[in-house]
């Protein structure tokens, strides 16, 4: 599964409009819960686990591909 999806899914957006310049504050169905719901996904379809300051930081879906691949993970 790819991050677009996993994106498009968690705030039902077409897969066509998540691209790594979309701020997630520009996402009407974003708020602190789902960005927490966001994470969890993330980490367990990749297997890895965010820092604090990792979540923090994720204000877009390219800072969310940086923080995926400072772990290791193919995206």
């Amino acid at each position: 599964m790819s991050i677009e999806k996993i994106l498009a899914d968690a705030f039902m957006l077409p897969e066509s409009t998540v691209v790594d310049a979309l701020e997630l504050r520009a996402i009407p169905a974003w708020d602190s819960l789902s960005h927490m719901m966001l994470i969890a996904g993330l980490e367990e379809h990749y297997r890895i686990e965010f820092t604090g300051d990792e979540i923090a930081d994720m204000e877009t879906v390219g800072h969310i591909r940086l923080a995926l691949q400072g772990h290791g993970a193919a995206v």
